[in-house]
């Protein structure tokens, strides 16, 4: 079996350079998300200490990148836990599943090429969900948040978070300068869908950069 699978149609390429990053592709794709891997740190840590995995526990990231946050996950459910991570670029998928091959190997983990708004899992399967620096990348966010609560057990959580700008020390990188408004949009349609809002989260990530997260539990 491979480490990585891709489920659901072929999709149309995303466009511009911001690509580089919600769709890598090629050489491009490749450099992109080894720098998603470097400067991704600070971000994954923030997004599951808000998650607050339990060990054993099934853990569900969307858009998971060079895989860095599926590992880091991984660590915090342990042995005994399971979790998956999709991602709309088959490249994307290909770097997570070597990251984590070794868990891919155990059944401890699987990666999908799949689009958050068509998630290839039944429903109820998981216990939380994160993702991190992917919101702005998901072509239909209302319908990603109603594939998400489907496949969360009733009042399970999910933690959105996302690079934002220091208001002090304000700063244009990776996308930074949207963050607060990607975090608005993000609550605005959980409220709408009536999941429950649990806290907001503002952390620091370096001398310019925050990362801001909102947890939410899914309607029951």
């Amino acid at each position: 079996m491979p480490a990585s699978m891709t489920a659901g149609a072929e999709r149309d390429p995303c466009k511009g350079l911001g690509c580089m990053f919600g769709d890598p592709r090629g050489l491009l794709g490749a450099a992109a998300l080894a720098a998603m891997a470097l400067k991704n740190g600070g971000q994954n840590k923030a997004a599951l200490d808000a998650l607050d995995p339990k060990p054993g526990e099934s853990v569900l990231e969307i858009g998971c990148g060079p895989g860095m946050g599926v590992r880091a996950a991984l660590k915090r459910v342990g042995r005994a836990g399971f979790v998956a991570g999709v991602d709309q670029s088959a490249t994307a998928a290909h770097f997570a599943a070597h990251a984590v091959h070794d868990a891919v190997r155990q059944g401890r983990a699987v990666i999908m090429r799949a689009d958050a708004a068509d998630l290839p899992f039944r429903e109820h399967l998981f216990d939380r969900a994160f993702a991190v620096n992917s919101f702005q990348f998901w072509p239909d966010p209302a319908r990603a948040l109603r594939e998400i609560a489907r496949v969360l057990a009733p009042g399970g959580r999910l933690v959105v978070t996302q690079r934002a700008s220091s208001l002090d020390n304000p700063t244009t990188f990776a996308g930074a300068a949207a963050g607060m408004e990607r975090i608005a949009q993000a609550g605005a349609l959980l409220k709408t869908q009536g999941w429950r809002m649990i806290d907001e989260r503002c952390v620091p990530d370096g001398a310019r950069l925050l990362a801001v997260s909102i947890v939410a539990e899914a309607p029951r």
